[in-house]
């Protein structure tokens, strides 16, 4: 087996993993047969069937909280009379399995028939299973949600997986601050991972997605269409590997993190301050104003530019000039900047700006207002950002 399934050692019960709960689940079947395969999972009752509830719990999100969606996957489980719970929290170098046990309601050694005791022993396990999840802690300095989604791929067997992140993934290819706000959630950043291998084999997983897009200071609150955009880049990711995956999205009351490790914070697009923008040009962000790979102004984008008829001076005559980051062929950039600056010249003819007051260029990356590459190539993600942008200037 892969390395990567495990963290390379016998995996504690429920009851050995955290000390600050002091919860004893009960015995647990690992010992010698977890020695013997070497990879750091323990056999289950009946070994193609598994639960993993998968956590990065880092110092940017909340307490890792249980959902009625993946309580019901607990319960489910615990129907089955021969499933396995697997409890994974994002480590350094894979993720760290923090509890690997039994879900059996046993009396003894036999399954546990007595409808009264089964419900007994199903509420006393799923407040032990809530408050591990609940106590877990990625001390790790980056969010990582795409590695436990590689550890869902190498678990073996019949696999439902509940993974709890924000999905503010920090780190690697995926990086949201590497990608650019206006790049999540595209078929182009899934066809990418693709090209590069970067997808898991999730066919015979079921996935869901619990948590994502809600975060904690010192990262800021995401608006709801990035929110959006996290979802549909995870489901795409997910989806492309052969994965079942859905996503979860009761929102969350965690308390705060129990991780006191920094992990980078992601820029969120703001809208511009718009008090005179006779005095020097506004600079419009793509991500507030329009979807991915888009010309459709957003619903969020009508206050903004309200506000910008609204500051402009009598008489004004306007020049509006697209712009994207330095990604993919210029040609499709320029003309996905005209569009942009298009959609923004017609939403202010509907708000009683003349026509023909208004000039529009699409620019793409031809002229950015700062470089977003650096000497060896790679993209500079808050100067990308600020190249996504349709820029109003007032002419003379």
């Amino acid at each position: 087996m892969d390395g990567r399934t495990g963290n390379g050692r016998v995996a504690p019960a429920l009851g050995t993993v955290a000390p600050r709960t002091g919860i004893l689940l009960g015995a647990v079947l690992v010992g010698a047969a977890v020695l013997a395969s070497g990879c750091g999972a323990a056999p289950a009752a009946d070994a193609g069937e598994t639960l993993v509830i998968a956590v990065t719990a880092v110092a940017n999100e909340p307490a890792p909280t249980l959902t009625t969606a993946a309580r019901t996957a607990v319960q489910d489980a615990l129907n089955t009379d021969h499933a396995r719970l697997r409890v994974v929290v994002s480590g350094m170098e894979r993720p760290t399995v923090v509890a690997d046990e039994d879900l059996r309601l046993l009396r003894g050694s036999q399954v546990e028939n007595d409808a009264a005791r089964r419900a007994e022993l199903t509420a006393r396990r799923m407040s032990q299973v809530a408050e591990v999840v609940g106590g877990a802690a990625g001390q790790v300095p980056n969010l990582d949600l795409f590695t436990l989604l590689d550890h869902v791929a190498r678990t073996p067997g019949r696999v439902t997986a509940v993974v709890i992140s924000s999905g503010v993934q920090t780190t690697g290819p995926l990086a949201l601050a590497r990608l650019g706000w206006d790049q999540v959630g595209t078929a182009q950043v899934v066809a990418q991972a693709e090209h590069e291998g970067l997808v898991p084999d999730l066919r015979g997983k079921r996935v869901v997605f619990s948590s994502l897009g809600e975060v904690r200071q010192p990262q800021e609150v995401l608006p709801p269409p990035l929110r959006e955009r996290l979802a549909r880049m995870w489901l795409g990711i997910c989806e492309a590997g052969g994965g079942d995956c859905s996503v979860d999205r009761e929102p969350v009351t965690g308390g705060p993190p129990h991780s006191s490790t920094p992990v980078p914070t992601v820029p969120v697009p703001h809208a511009p301050a718009l008090t005179a923008p006779a005095a020097a040009p506004v600079e419009l962000p793509s991500d507030i104003l329009f979807g991915p790979d888009s010309a459709d102004l957003l619903p969020d984008a009508e206050p903004l530019l309200r506000q910008v008829v609204q500051a402009l001076p009598p008489g004004a005559h306007l020049r509006l000039e697209g712009r994207t980051a330095s990604v993919g062929p210029a040609d499709t950039a320029r003309d996905l900047s005209l569009r942009r600056a298009e959609a923004v010249r017609d939403s202010l003819v509907l708000q009683g700006i003349p026509a023909n007051t208004i000039t529009t260029t699409g620019l793409g990356f031809d002229r950015p207002l700062a470089p977003d590459r650096d000497t060896t190539g790679n993209l500079i993600p808050t100067a990308a950002q600020r190249n996504r942008t349709v820029t109003l200037a007032v002419r003379p």
